[in-house]
């Protein structure tokens, strides 16, 4: 399995619910002074809120329901929302897997708004940042993200866990 992209994920009811919350004024960002990796090169940065890490399902758990059910999830790993500002260039972090826990399970990236900003993978996949659009890959396929130049933001939400 490669990468599945899938436009217009949720209905726009739903949508419209976890957009609304996560770019808004609502939402505890946190500061990561890394994107990837704790002591990485350079100076890139992202802010990041935990939604379901360790069987704790934060405040947000419930909006997100609608994709865990659509993408079949039957073990959750980690699942967080990532807000990069817009830069001056396209910032691209570093290849990298999400969730380095053993097994057969998949990473999906939730666009939550339309921007110039993309996901690379090493296979040579790339998926646009665009808004309700769903990206699903096997855990392995290492992937980076690539910053916005033309919106305040990039948000996505992270899936790590295994399908029924």
């Amino acid at each position: 399995m490669e990468v599945e992209v899938y436009d217009n994920f949720l209905s726009s009811y739903h949508f419209d619910i976890i957009q609304s919350f996560f770019m808004g004024d609502r939402v505890a960002w946190f500061w990561k002074d890394e994107v990837v990796y704790e002591n990485e090169p350079g100076d890139d940065y992202q802010f990041n809120t935990a939604i379901h890490e360790r069987g704790h399902q934060y405040d947000s758990f419930p909006l997100i329901e609608p994709c865990i059910a659509k993408l079949g999830c039957s073990k959750l790993g980690r699942i967080k929302a990532n807000l990069r500002p817009k830069t001056l260039f396209h910032r691209k972090t570093l290849y990298h897997t999400d969730y380095p826990e053993p097994g057969n399970g998949f990473t999906s990236i939730f666009y939550i708004n339309t921007n110039n900003g993309w996901t690379d993978f090493k296979n040579g996949s790339r998926v646009k940042s665009v808004a309700n659009r769903m990206a699903v890959f096997p855990r392995a396929l290492k992937h980076r993200g690539v910053s916005c130049t033309d919106q305040p933001k990039r948000v996505v939400i992270n899936f790590n866990y295994e399908k029924y």
